[in-house]
């Protein structure tokens, strides 16, 4: 009889976690897809250290956007910089926000990582949060072809 007890207590708890994670989890969406970019040149980029990218995105999050840097600053690996700015993504469903930062190869191949920090959006992303990992390539002269996952939270 004890033992009967014993496992249904657990049962019990386990289906309270497991409900308890469901909970937490259904607004939270996987995110992944693909961006393009080139140069976007003055006077449509607004940076106060001169560097705009305009591209599209698709997947998860699809729709054309516009980076503006904030800042850009040299590291002690030569020709790598870091930066920061920030993203719009204007899809059909609305406009998403995020801050960036990351650093990139300034020479060929052009390597870049980054992460996307979701700070909200309009329509449909209105309070969406979250977070995405960027990675590809990018050259001024070439532009960008890379991809990117994370998580969406509305």
């Amino acid at each position: 009889m004890r033992f009967r007890l014993l496992t249904a207590l657990a049962l019990v708890a386990a289906a309270a976690v497991y409900g308890a994670q469901a909970l937490a989890s259904a607004d939270e969406q996987q995110a992944h897809g693909a961006l393009r970019s080139q140069v976007l040149a003055a006077p449509a980029c607004t940076s106060p250290v001169g560097i705009c990218t305009a591209g599209r995105l698709t997947g998860t999050i699809s729709g054309d956007f516009v980076f503006t840097a904030t800042s850009l600053q040299p590291t002690s690996t030569p020709g790598v910089l870091f930066y920061t700015g920030e993203i719009v993504v204007h899809t059909s469903r609305g406009d998403v926000r995020c801050q960036d930062a990351g650093a990139f190869q300034a020479a060929a191949p052009g390597g870049v990582a980054d992460i996307c920090t979701v700070t909200g959006g309009t329509g449909d992303w209105a309070g969406v949060a979250g977070h995405l990992r960027i990675h590809g390539t990018f050259t001024f002269a070439e532009g960008g072809n890379s991809h990117y996952e994370g998580v969406i939270t509305h």
